[in-house]
């Protein structure tokens, strides 16, 4: 089926966008001379904003056996980064419609995403990046799937359409979408992202997490999250009702040295760390 592409940008922009405040941060730090203090102030201008970051930060999720108080100390623990994540991620939590009329579950959606997130983090640690910068690999794989959604909420009679068959049928929900919708989530969760004006590296990892186009070379980032997307399927054993396994590319086996089901064995931590996943996300539903 061929889809008409002004009417996937249209979708997109009806989604609603981030509040001035997280834009103003997502371009402050996407200058590689950030200055931390203009970080704290643009923080701090948003009381929401700031109750919401430091209610993250003293989650279990980063354990600092301390409690922090301010904006100015949370730069100071976790890093300029890691408050850009916190950032994106109340924002885009905040961004998505928690109902729809195509029967999507956004329940299962969100305990699948907070999965991948947590596994993409202990996978990222386990190829030797520092558990202070691995955070950027939980929020990717949080935001992985984020197409599903808009294609839900904006074309829900043809994606009904589309979680039936693939409840029926033994074919990857990515097929299902292209052959019913002519697009898949993606392509549409890449010009979300684009729409939210999400660091270029999240971009190409919700484009590509289904693996690369051609030849391409997947970054660590887009690896990972691939990895851990089968991890979360593998262990909810039917992903969130609608998702078959995938196969590792040959590249992504290589960098990990392991299957998937070997994969699930080597990260003996994930249950702590989806508990700790889940007080920092604080899924809809719960209390912020």
């Amino acid at each position: 089926m061929a889809v008409d592409r002004q009417r996937l940008f249209t979708l997109v922009e009806r989604m609603p966008t981030f509040s001035q405040s997280v834009l103003r941060i997502l371009e402050l730090t996407s200058k590689g001379d950030a200055s931390p203090k203009e970080l704290v102030r643009l923080v701090e201008h948003d009381p929401i904003l700031t109750m919401k970051v430091l209610k993250r930060v003293n989650s279990a999720y980063f354990g600092l056996g301390r409690q922090v108080t301010s904006i100015k100390q949370g730069v100071v623990y976790v890093g300029v980064n890691t408050v850009k994540h916190l950032a994106i991620t109340i924002a885009a939590i905040g961004s998505l419609p928690h109902e729809n009329a195509a029967g999507f579950d956004m329940d299962a959606f969100w305990t699948h995403s907070l999965v991948t997130g947590a596994a993409a983090r202990l996978i990222a640690q386990r190829q030797g990046v520092p558990r202070n910068d691995s955070t950027e690999y939980f929020i990717a794989g949080l935001l992985h799937d984020i197409g599903q959604v808009v294609l839900a909420q904006g074309m829900s009679d043809d994606y009904r359409k589309v979680l039936v068959a693939a409840r029926e049928r033994q074919a990857t929900l990515l097929t299902l979408e292209r052959e019913i919708l002519g697009t898949d989530h993606a392509e549409i969760g890449s010009l979300l992202g684009t729409h939210w004006k999400l660091p270029a590296d999240f971009i190409d990892t919700i484009a590509n997490h289904h693996g690369a186009v051609g030849e391409q070379v997947l970054s660590p980032l887009c690896m990972a999250v691939f990895a851990a997307n089968q991890v979360a399927k593998l262990k909810e054993q039917a992903g969130h009702g609608i998702s078959m396994v995938e196969p590792l590319p040959a590249q992504v086996r290589e960098w990990l040295g392991v299957t998937s089901e070997e994969l699930i064995d080597a990260l003996d931590a994930l249950p702590a760390e989806i508990d700790a996943a889940r007080a920092f996300v604080q899924l809809p539903g719960a209390r912020a």
